[in-house]
């Protein structure tokens, strides 16, 4: 029963039934987010992929149409360090490693669309890239700035701040990044910012810790932003990003305090304060104003963000007098709708915005990347590629523009966009891969949003930043209909390998270069040398990878998705020489054992007389781990414990007799049933079981999703502030129809009393409220309270804390009144 190959016809089964139409709920678009064609498949990969298919599988047994499209995030420095080490073509090598890691992906047998596949560095999807630039370049969101930016001196190209590590060196050369001034494209994201930070609290029940990470990242959103032309040299390509929490402070100022650690200060200088050769133009009032730098401790008690403010005629007293700044007599009177009116005008903001978000730098100094669809004219100005002549390809960069081809004369831009831009819209695209007039259609659109995404907790703040800015964008301008791309989140942990490290020099080596000496680790070759093992994340560099195609051709596809699934809960990361397949394989075998009771029982056996009371508890067992099962997968997404219940179902059948429950129409449906959930997991092994228990030529993955009884126990939840505050079960029947304000009653007074009581004499106060149900699954009542979120759940801890010592105290009791009674008999 676990062979590591299974037959071709069960294989070709599950291929041709996948999308077979069926009584459809609806759509469900489950998206893994999409690799990078480095060549080879690792282990992470097979984690994510194991997850989204995992999910797939559960949502088109529940009778939903899956998407659960795959493609390639194709432009990047690899494959140009490729071509400039071994001298291959970036495009050829590319194409290469995409065919050889598409074979791979076969070889998973997970369950892609692979008729909506994609590759980010075909001209098909980059002309879309370029489009939705030059409609941003259009709206006023690029701008072209000089500024200084994080440098790398080996791949020499500029660094996001995402891609440089706590020690200030690249994440992929490993060079420490340098502070260089460019001229480059920007984004303004800002301006965004405070939509997006209150999407994010809707967003907040389903994407969890996500929501928070983002947040976090975003910043504060009670500032105004003002960004003031710096003059000198002719030029104004660089400006002074400023925030200020009172708006009306722009309309009166005259001059603007820099700390020394801002970008246009002197870093050579050592006499501070002083006045830079150079003013800058307050946009609403029309004036040129000074910049006086101070040193970063001037004023700490005074509040300014990104290193400026707008000085202070009082509080900067010695200021206004060394460098003799005149105070105006009269104070100019504008209304707050004057001020965001001209300021909006003129392009220079005016807003209200976080204190940190700054603009997003997408140049790149690459030759493989999308090209940036820009042209600079002969008489210096910056046009956009019209749309409908869209591509430009990467043989055009830094070309003269053919005029008769374009509709314009000059010279293409050089420089490539980073590579989130094409990751912050694939999504859409996979939809309708194959439109060659639009993003896009509105028909496509239907299947948006996302319903669950998969991926990487380490992409939680800036590539979902982007996604979720880029689709805000297309909303308003009218190409989609949904703002927020994403519903529902399952972020994924690493996989991290054995790693083993020379204590004295830090040295990383390979297994086989390693001991067991006693109790210690050491060198084969010198025992003398210690040996620590740690588990880091895998790498080349510190020789702790895993041959993935190597573990599948040794314990099969479905070993190692159950030794992925199980190992830990999806957010978790996984220490891969900690894993093993013992568990795994002793839980197929009982359930091999218990398919194959039932089949010889029911060919070989009599019939026997039911029990009503047999009966009533398979009855139960069946939906508690049905659905438990359910909930695990589709709305707690920890698909380890979703195998923890299976396993819990699998021992609960096992204490039956098999000859019951080969005769027993609810015996043989919670087994169907179990056999039916299994396939999430191991979908070929299940298959085999399925084939000997149905016996009737029938398949698997065309049954549905077992459903809990009318009668059966759901859950009834109550959240707060994403604390969960209990969750008990009762009749469905009871809640499932009720109102929310009938749900908070039936809370207030039963099964929510205890911390909704304690919660009140504590003086917390409910904020708002909602709820959301799955019938057969849960209710779930939702809750956020006034007051600071992390003292808030610091407090429903406590109260939890205090419920729990009380139950305990009276089962402590319950137990010693049962102990005097039972004295009292003995002793009479």
């Amino acid at each position: 029963m676990l062979e590591k190959h299974w037959s071709k016809s069960l294989v070709d089964s599950f291929e041709s039934s996948k999308n077979k139409p069926s009584n459809l709920n609806g759509k469900k678009y489950i998206l893994s987010m999409f690799p990078y064609p480095s060549g080879r498949l690792h282990i992470g990969h097979m984690r994510v992929y194991t997850i989204s298919d995992a999910t797939a599988r559960y949502y088109r047994l529940n009778g939903y149409e899956v998407i659960h499209p795959i493609g390639w995030d194709s432009f990047g420095l690899p494959a140009e360090n490729a071509a400039r080490d071994k001298g291959v073509d970036p495009r050829e090598w590319t194409i290469n490693n995409i065919e050889s890691m598409k074979q791979q992906l076969l070889k998973t047998k997970i369950l892609f669309d692979w008729e909506k596949e994609i590759s980010t560095c075909e001209p098909e999807f980059f002309r879309w890239t370029q489009w939705i630039f030059c409609k941003l370049f259009e709206y006023g969101l690029v701008k072209r700035t000089s500024s200084e930016v994080n440098w790398d001196p080996i791949d020499k190209t500029v660094l996001a701040a995402e891609q440089i590590d706590n020690d200030g060196k690249s994440w992929r050369s490993g060079a420490k990044a340098e502070k260089k001034k460019l001229s480059q494209w920007m984004i303004e994201t800002p301006k965004y910012a405070k939509r997006l930070q209150e999407g994010l609290r809707k967003m907040s029940e389903q994407w969890g810790e996500v929501a928070d990470i983002q947040a976090n990242w975003i910043g504060k959103c009670d500032v105004y932003r003002f960004m003031l032309p710096v003059m000198k040299d002719g030029s104004n390509d660089e400006i002074i990003d400023l925030r200020i929490k009172d708006i009306f402070e722009i309309s009166n100022a005259e001059f603007l305090v820099l700390k020394q650690s801002h970008s246009l200060a002197d870093k050579d200088a050592t006499q501070f304060p002083y006045k830079l050769p150079f003013q800058v133009l307050n946009g609403v009032t029309g004036r040129q104003i000074p910049v006086i730098v101070v040193e970063d401790t001037y004023q700490p008690d005074v509040t300014s963000f990104l290193n400026s403010r707008i000085g202070n005629f009082q509080k900067d007293k010695i200021l206004v007098e060394k460098f003799a700044i005149a105070e105006p007599k009269h104070k100019r009177k504008l209304t707050k709708n004057d001020i965001q009116e001209m300021a909006s005008f003129g392009g220079y903001g005016g807003y209200e915005t976080s204190r940190t978000l700054t603009d997003w730098v997408v140049s790149r100094q690459r030759g493989w990347g999308t090209p940036i669809p820009m042209i600079q004219t002969k008489d210096g100005k910056r046009v956009a590629v019209q749309l409908n002549k869209l591509p430009v390809l990467g043989s055009d960069r830094g070309q003269e523009v053919d005029k008769e081809r374009f509709g314009e004369s000059g010279v293409f831009d050089t420089d490539t966009l980073d590579t989130f831009f094409d990751s912050a819209w694939y999504y859409l695209r996979y939809l309708d891969n194959k439109n060659k007039s639009e993003l896009i259609s509105k028909g496509a659109m239907k299947n948006m949003p996302v319903d669950v995404y998969v991926g990487g907790i380490e992409h939680a703040a800036v590539h979902m930043f982007f996604a979720r800015f880029v689709a805000y964008f297309l909303k308003d301008i009218n190409v989609i209909q949904t703002a927020e791309p994403f519903t529902d989140l399952i972020p994924q942990g690493i996989v991290r390998g054995k790693t083993f490290i020379e204590k004295e020099t830090g040295k990383y080596l390979g297994s086989e270069d390693v001991q067991q000496s006693g109790d210690k680790l050491t060198l084969k070759n010198d025992s003398s040398v210690e040996v620590d093992a740690v588990y880091e994340k895998m790498s080349k560099s510190k020789n702790n990878g895993v041959d993935l195609a190597a573990i599948l051709d040794s314990e099969g596809v479905d070993m190692t998705r159950l030794r992925l699934l199980e190992a830990a809960a999806p957010r978790a990361p996984i220490n891969w020489g900690e894993t093993d397949l013992k568990g795994i394989k002793k839980l197929l075998d009982r359930i091999a054992a218990i398919n194959s009771q039932i089949v010889d029982a029911r060919d070989n056996g009599k019939p026997i007389e039911l029990k009503k009371e047999i009966d009533g508890s398979i009855k139960e067992t069946y939906n508690f781990f049905v659905r438990n099962v359910g909930m695990c997968l589709e709305v707690l997404h920890l698909h380890n414990t979703a195998l923890m219940r299976i396993q819990g179902f699998t021992n609960a059948l096992k204490k039956v007799d098999p000859i019951y429950l080969a005769h027993s129409p609810e015996g043989q449906r919670a087994v169907k049933s179990l056999i039916i959930m299994l396939q999430v997991f191991c979908p070929h092994v299940a298959s085999e079981m399925w084939s000997a228990l149905a016996n009737d030529g029938s398949l698997v993955s065309d049954q549905k999703w077992p459903e809990v009884d009318k009668d059966a126990d759901i859950e009834f939840l109550l959240m707060i502030d994403g604390v969960s505050g209990g969750r008990p079960s009762l009749d469905r029947r009871i809640i499932e129809e009720m109102s929310m304000d009938q749900l908070w009653e039936r809370a207030t007074f039963y099964e929510h009393a205890d911390i909704l009581r304690m919660m009140k004499e504590d003086g917390m106060k409910l904020k708002n409220s909602s709820y959301i149900s799955r019938k057969g699954f849960h209710v779930t009542l939702s809750c956020s309270l006034e007051g600071d979120k992390e003292e808030n759940r610091k407090k429903i801890g406590k109260i939890l804390d205090r419920i729990q010592a009380e139950k305990r105290k009276l089962e402590i009791g319950k137990k010693g009144g049962k102990r005097k009674k039972e004295k009292k008999i003995v002793n009479k």
